[in-house]
């Protein structure tokens, strides 16, 4: 084992106490519990007293209007509005968008893709030209303070061969023109830990080829999706892999099932419970004192029972995954990891914030 993972085992040896500051921002998404606006108001009050950092997740692009040279659809902006309430005063922002994850991704609440458009791949010069106008566009909106241009990309890499290295093209392209514009903005993609640590291999070489084009190692990672005596030397992996790099760590999302929960559709069950949830936090937040984390989100502060009875119906299986993840259960009372959370959120902030975009 190198020397330097011996000295991070032993900074997570438990019971060692944490610095009297935090160095990294603490953030959730603005996902709510159920579709009631008492969930809405909910969430984001949770949020404002949780939070110093709030992560917009948004998929799917208005190609028809950015190809067309138009605004963006009053709906989305109405819906981006309500994003920007969620931010606590003080807070910053980490805006996350994708063009989707090996063909072009619409937004719900836009013009359907162009016929033009149809069929085009990532580095089609009209499909490069219309994406980066609408970064620009939520660049402009949101003011972030971090901005992936990717979300989860590796996963691209199980589409085809084609669609990845159509999209490294992608992003290298709006990295390069987006950097010029605000050179003090961290632009970057995310990956999934979970599935690089599980495939590696040619997935894990051409993600790394892209890393000169991201600012941040910037990772989602879901432990429950890896047999749980792999789950945390999976962090060990990634510093592995990503340290030759010297760039900043960021936890783009991240959760860990408190619940048993079977998902016979899938043939598969989720071995959860509080402790092995709370261990997982244990280890993700004493790692993200010891390196120096930028941030760390957590998509899912609740458990989400409720929104999924409702939706049981349309939506596959897999979306119930993330339903017993919260750090309040459905009744919305804590978990011991929640504890944890808030003793690390209530430590005083030593983080320099970056330039302005």
């Amino acid at each position: 084992m190198r020397p330097l993972l011996l000295v991070l085992l032993a900074a997570s040896a438990p019971g060692q106490e944490f610095p009297a500051k935090r160095p990294f921002r603490m953030g959730f998404t603005a996902f709510p519990h159920d579709i009631t606006e008492q969930a809405f108001l909910e969430t984001r009050e949770f949020v404002r007293r949780n939070a110093d950092l709030v992560a917009h997740h948004i998929e799917g692009v208005p190609w028809a209007e950015m190809a067309a040279g138009q605004p963006l659809p009053p709906a989305m902006v109405r819906e981006w509005e309500g994003k920007r309430s969620m931010v606590p005063p003080g807070a910053q922002v980490y805006l996350a968008v994708s063009p989707g994850r090996g063909d072009l991704k619409g937004a719900e609440k836009a013009a359907p893709l162009p016929a033009e458009l149809k069929g085009k791949a990532y580095d089609d010069p009209p499909v490069r030209a219309a994406y980066l106008r609408y970064c620009r566009e939520a660049v402009r909106f949101f003011r972030p303070d971090y901005l992936a241009i990717g979300i989860e990309v590796n996963e691209i890499h199980s589409a085809s061969a084609a669609a990845w290295r159509a999209y490294a093209e992608l992003h290298r392209h709006v990295y390069g023109e987006l950097k010029k514009e605000h050179p003090k903005l961290p632009v970057f993609a995310s990956f999934t830990l979970h599935n690089l640590v599980k495939r590696r291999g040619e997935m894990l070489s051409e993600f790394l080829k892209l890393m000169p084009f991201n600012d941040l190692a910037a990772v989602s990672y879901y432990p429950f999706m890896v047999e749980p005596a792999k789950a945390l030397p999976a962090l060990d992996w990634m510093l592995e892999q990503f340290d030759g790099f010297r760039k900043p760590y960021a936890v783009a999302e991240t959760n860990d099932a408190a619940e048993r929960l079977p998902l016979p559709g899938l043939g598969v069950t989720i071995e959860g419970s509080p402790g092995r949830q709370l261990a997982y936090y244990e280890r993700l937040l004493r790692l993200a004192h010891e390196r120096r984390f930028v941030f760390v989100v957590s998509f899912v502060h609740r458990d989400y029972d409720a929104l999924w009875e409702k939706i049981k119906g349309t939506a596959p299986e897999l979306f119930k995954a993330w339903r017993d993840c919260g750090l309040l259960d459905e009744a919305g009372a804590p978990r011991p990891a929640f504890g944890l959370w808030k003793k690390h959120f209530e430590r005083p902030l030593d983080a320099p914030p970056p330039g302005p975009p």
